[in-house]
């Protein structure tokens, strides 16, 4: 900011912060409460495998990376640094459990022998990681 001026914070955004933050709890438990009760659970060995992924996805690329995007605009008056490792942290953990969710699609695809990368969900998929794994990396 030229001129030394200080950032103001909105005064409506501690409100935008906490819906944000509902709606994205909402969000995933919704998700979850859709493989609970209706696509029967998650567990890694079995059938219920690939309702891993679409849990993962929710909480890494929707729900944490939000959170990543946001943590600059919440945590205006810490330190630059402190904010910076937030900011980094929240990434981290995102790629690493979409990555998770990426793993358990491909692996359930390999144990019933389906083929991979048919749909243009999953190739849409891929790409949407693919970006955000390089986006970190600049």
């Amino acid at each position: 900011m030229e001129g030394g001026a200080a950032a103001t914070t909105p005064a409506a955004l501690p409100y935008y912060v906490a819906f944000s933050q509902l709606l994205g709890l909402t969000l995933v438990a919704m998700t979850g409460a859709w493989l609970g009760l209706y696509r029967g659970g998650i567990a890694w060995e079995s059938d219920l495998q690939f309702n891993a992924h679409p849990l993962c996805m929710v909480i890494g690329l929707i729900f944490l990376q939000g959170n990543a995007l946001l943590v600059y605009r919440v945590f205006r008056n810490e330190a630059k640094r402190t904010t910076k490792v937030l900011h980094g942290l929240l990434h981290i953990f995102a790629l690493v459990i979409a990555l998770v969710g990426l793993v358990a699609v491909f692996d359930y695809h390999r144990k019933k022998g389906y083929a991979d990368l048919y749909s243009l969900h999953s190739w849409c998929g891929i790409l949407v990681f693919v970006l955000y794994f390089v986006q970190g990396q600049v």
